[in-house]
C-alpha cells in the first residue's frame, strides 16, 4: 500500500510542476569545476616569515578527478585581480619550495592556486598559462595573445574558477658570513700563516635564510672596521687574493694598496684595489655579506681568536726556501747563511727566507704554508726572481707540486736540491711534474751490513769523503766547477763517509746533465756499498730555468775550490746560467 502511495505522490506533483523536465540516465550532466584548498584557513593575516616558503595545497572534483594546477604568485598583491591577468605555471605537483624574490625589508606576495580536472587534455609542465582575455599557453612568452601561442577553450570548464588564494607578508632575513673550513680541522676555519710576504688568499661561504642566491655582493676591507676604505664583489666571487707587486712595495716603507684578484694561477681576472695593508706590521682583514634587499651580515674577519697575521716586506731578489727538519737543521741554515752571502758580489746577502717545515706533521704542511696554494703559494714565490729550494730526504712533495711548476712556467727560476728517502723515492712521480726529470732509480739500495764485495748497485747509502762530482763532459763549454765531499760534515765534526741515499737521476728529453759522480774506488768503499759506473746527479732544462741535485749541497764544500764549491757552484748557476 505505502508503495503506490509514494508513487502517486510523485506522479502528482510531476503533473502540478508543468514545467518538470523528465531525465533519462543516458543524457550528459555538465562538467562541475574542480575546487582548490590551501593547508592553511587564516581568520586574520598570516604572521610575517622568510622569503623562502614550503607551500602545500589540493584540489577536489565531485565528478572527475584532479590532474593538474595552474600556480602564480605576484609581489604587492592583495586581491586576485579581475579579470585575471596572472601569469601561471602548470604544474602536477601539490607542494613546492618558493623563493619569494624579496628586494626589501619587507614585501607582501600574494599566492594563487587553481585546480584542473581530467577534461582537460593537458600541457607541457611549466608552461605559462594566461586566462585573460581567454585561456591560453603564453608559447612565446610576450604575455600577450597573438598568432605564437596556443589558444586553450576547453581550459575554461576545466579549471577552478575561484582559485584557492593567500596574501603572504615577508620579511628579509640578513645574511651570514664565514671563511672557508681547514679541511685537516673542520671545526676551524682556514686562517692566514702568522707570517706572510705581500700576498694573501682569502676563501669563504655566505648563507641567507631567504636562499643563499639572494646574496647579492661582499665588501672586503683592511685593518678597517668602519668599512669606508673598502672593496665590493660579486656574489659570484667567494675566493680572492691580495697581490702587492714589488714595484709598489720596494719604495714602500709602510702602508700600500693591494691588487685584489679573483680565481686560480693562472686564470685570474683583477677585481681592484684594497687601501690599507701594513709592510712589517700586522693587519686584519674583514668581510660582510650584503642581500639584495641591502641588508648586511655580521662582520668575520682574520685572523681569528688570539692568531695575529704579520705581513712581511720582501727585501730580496732571492727567496731560500728551507724544507728540511733533520737534527742538523740550525747547521744547514748557517751554512747556506755563509754561502749565499757571498754569491753575485753580495748581490743576495740579504736573502728573504721561508722555512715551510716550521710547525709540519706527517699529513700537514708547515705553519707558514699558505693554506691556499693556488694562488697564496704560487703568488708567493712570483714576489721573486729566483728560488734555492733545500731539502732533507722527506721534501714536501705536495706543497712544492704544482706552485713551483707555474712558477717555472711564468719565468720563474729554482735551484733545487735533495736527497732521497731509503725505500720510496716519490712513488707518484711528483718531482718529475716540476723539476727537468724523466724518473729517479727506484732500485733498492744496499745494506751497509752486506759484505759481498764483489757485488756492485747502481746507487748507495754512504760516499766517502773527498769523493767528487764531475762536470759532465758531454758539454764542453760552460763547464760547471768540480765539487768535492767535505771531510767534515756541516756541524764541523770530522766524518769519513756522508750517510745518505745516492740514486741516480735521468733527464728530460729537454735538460741535460750538468754532474756525474765519481767511479767508485774499492780502496775507499767499504765491502757491498760499491756503485757502478758514473751516476748522474745534476741537470738543467734546457731553458736555464730549473737545476735539480740529487744531493745535499751542504756536504759539497771540500778542499777544491778554497773550501768553497758549494758556493762555486751557486754563483755559477746564478750568474752564468739564470743572468745575475
Amino acid at each position: 500500500m505505502l508503495k503506490f502511495t509514494v508513487i502517486a505522490v510523485l506522479a502528482g506533483a510531476c503533473a502540478i510542476n508543468l514545467g518538470c523536465v523528465k531525465e533519462h540516465l543516458n543524457e550528459p550532466v555538465s562538467n562541475r569545476p574542480p575546487k582548490t584548498h590551501f593547508w592553511i584557513y587564516p581568520d586574520s593575516n598570516i604572521a610575517e616569515g622568510v622569503s623562502k616558503q614550503r607551500l602545500h595545497w589540493w584540489g577536489e572534483d565531485e565528478d572527475g578527478y584532479v590532474t593538474a594546477y595552474l600556480f602564480a604568485y605576484v609581489p604587492d598583491l592583495l586581491i586576485l585581480p579581475s579579470p585575471d591577468t596572472l601569469s601561471y605555471a602548470f604544474i602536477t605537483a601539490t607542494d613546492t619550495v618558493v623563493q619569494f624574490p624579496l628586494k626589501q625589508a619587507r614585501q607582501t606576495y600574494f599566492v594563487a592556486v587553481r585546480a584542473v580536472d581530467n577534461t582537460f587534455a593537458g600541457i607541457p609542465v611549466n608552461a605559462v598559462v594566461r586566462l585573460s582575455p581567454r585561456p591560453y599557453w603564453d608559447k612565446n612568452g610576450n604575455r600577450s595573445l597573438d598568432a605564437g601561442d596556443v589558444e586553450l577553450p576547453e581550459l575554461s570548464s576545466a579549471v577552478d574558477p575561484n582559485a584557492a588564494r593567500q596574501a603572504f607578508p615577508i620579511r628579509n632575513s640578513p645574511p651570514t658570513v664565514a671563511f672557508q673550513a681547514d679541511p685537516s680541522n673542520p671545526s676551524q676555519v682556514i686562517q692566514q700563516p702568522d707570517t706572510t710576504f705581500t700576498v694573501a688568499s682569502f676563501s669563504w661561504k655566505g648563507l641567507d635564510p631567504d636562499g643563499d642566491e639572494t646574496i647579492a655582493s661582499y665588501r672586503v676591507s683592511l685593518n678597517d672596521t668602519s668599512f669606508s676604505s673598502s672593496l665590493t664583489v660579486s656574489s659570484a666571487t667567494t675566493l680572492i687574493t691580495l697581490i702587492v707587486p714589488r714595484i709598489v712595495s720596494d719604495p714602500a716603507s709602510s702602508v700600500v694598496s693591494a691588487q685584489v684578484w679573483s680565481g686560480t694561477f693562472p686564470n685570474m681576472r683583477q677585481l681592484g684595489i684594497l687601501t690599507g695593508l701594513k709592510l712589517n706590521g700586522t693587519n686584519v682583514f674583514y668581510l660582510q655579506a650584503r642581500d639584495i634587499a641591502g641588508d648586511l651580515s655580521p662582520r668575520a674577519q682574520i685572523p681569528q681568536g688570539t692568531k695575529t697575521w704579520f705581513v712581511k716586506k720582501p727585501k730580496s731578489r732571492l727567496l731560500v726556501v728551507s724544507d728540511y727538519q733533520r737534527f742538523d737543521s740550525v747547521d744547514v741554515r748557517k751554512f747556506y747563511k755563509s754561502v749565499v752571502s757571498g754569491v753575485a758580489g753580495g748581490l743576495f746577502a740579504n736573502y728573504d727566507e721561508l722555512d715551510i717545515r716550521v710547525g709540519s706533521t706527517a699529513s700537514k704542511p708547515g705553519i707558514l704554508v699558505p693554506a691556499i696554494l693556488n694562488p697564496a703559494f704560487v703568488h708567493t714565490l712570483k714576489l721573486f726572481d729566483c728560488v734555492l729550494w733545500y731539502t732533507d730526504q722527506f721534501p714536501s712533495l705536495a706543497v712544492a707540486q704544482f706552485p713551483l711548476y707555474l712558477y717555472v712556467s711564468t719565468g720563474g727560476k729554482v735551484i733545487y736540491t735533495t736527497e732521497f728517502a731509503s725505500a720510496v723515492t716519490d712513488p707518484r712521480g711528483t718531482l718529475t711534474d716540476f723539476a727537468p726529470l724523466d724518473s729517479i732509480s727506484s732500485v733498492q739500495l744496499p745494506n751497509p751490513n752486506l759484505s759481498d764485495a764483489s757485488r756492485t748497485w747502481p746507487g748507495t747509502t754512504r760516499i766517502p769523503k773527498n769523493y767528487v762530482l764531475q762536470a759532465d763532459s758531454s758539454v764542453s763549454s760552460n763547464i760547471y766547477p768540480t765539487l768535492e765531499f767535505d771531510s767534515l760534515n756541516v756541524s764541523n765534526q770530522p766524518t769519513n763517509f756522508h750517510l745518505f741515499f745516492m740514486r741516480p737521476i735521468y733527464r728530460r728529453a729537454d735538460a741535460r746533465y750538468i754532474y756525474r759522480l765519481q767511479a767508485s774506488d774499492a780502496a775507499l768503499q767499504p765491502p757491498g756499498l760499491q756503485y757502478g759506473g758514473r751516476p748522474t746527479l745534476g741537470i738543467i732544462d734546457n731553458a736555464k730555468r730549473f737545476v735539480f741535485m740529487g744531493v745535499p749541497l751542504h756536504i759539497l764544500n771540500g778542499r777544491l775550490n778554497g773550501g768553497q764549491g758549494a758556493q762555486a757552484f751557486i754563483n755559477k748557476v746564478l750568474v752564468g746560467e739564470f743572468g745575475f
